[in-house]
């Protein structure tokens, strides 16, 4: 397999720049003022959020059958129980470490989110799905194969965590800077949990964790 094909740059590309874009499209057309609420966020935001990261999950997969590869190459596996343990307590030491940085930055949780926040039943339902399909396909996405393809040029992980920890807050700009910088803290702090454990297992459980534990903010 080359490391510079064609596929693996493109679909670098569009983690790093269309995915962002495209999230920041999505949620801002989605609130048109915050005067007027989402009447059904069910089928207004969260069902087409989980069918576009499923269908990127899918591109994923494609690009990496074809170069010979599965999601083992980008850090699927080890689901055990020390790697789930540890994501549950990332959880709670990065929110540790954001709050910390928020207030040293005087960053208020934004009222743009607010929103996007189930109210229904129905509403909760779908938003748990959607926390589930965040974490499996964006950590797949943004820590998993862009961190293991960019490092094939960039040759430091670090270095490489910080463009796709910029990238991943760029996406969240809706939120305003503060929620995107956080964002963007709190995906360095990811990219951190996966050079460390060499898995996406702690990984995804957090980034579920985290989004569904939101819900409770209605």
């Amino acid at each position: 397999m080359r490391k510079n094909s064609v596929p693996t740059i493109l679909l670098l590309l569009f983690l790093l720049v269309g995915w962002p874009f495209l999230s920041y499209v999505l949620m801002r057309e989605s609130r048109v003022e915050l005067d007027s609420p989402l009447t059904d966020p069910a089928l207004q935001l969260y069902l087409p959020t989980i069918v576009i990261e499923l269908l990127i999950f899918l591109l994923i997969i494609l690009v990496l059958k074809r170069g010979g590869e599965s999601l083992r190459n980008i850090g699927w596996g080890e689901f055990n129980g020390k790697n789930l343990l540890i994501g549950i307590g990332f959880v709670f030491f990065a929110n540790a470490i954001l709050l910390t940085l928020s207030l040293i930055l005087g960053i208020k949780q934004p009222k743009e989110i607010e929103f996007l926040l189930p109210k229904t039943a129905t509403d909760r339902l779908f938003w748990v799905m959607m926390s589930l399909t965040a974490g499996v396909v964006e950590e797949t996405g943004f820590r998993g194969y862009v961190l293991t393809k960019l490092n094939l040029f960039v040759k430091n992980w670090w270095i490489t965590a910080i463009i796709s920890s910029f990238f991943f807050g760029v996406g969240h700009f809706y939120q305003g800077w503060g929620g995107s910088v956080l964002t963007g803290a709190y995906g360095l702090l990811f990219c951190g949990l996966f050079i460390w454990r060499k898995s996406l297992a702690p990984c995804i459980l957090a980034h579920f964790l985290q989004d569904a534990s939101a819900m409770f903010l209605a």
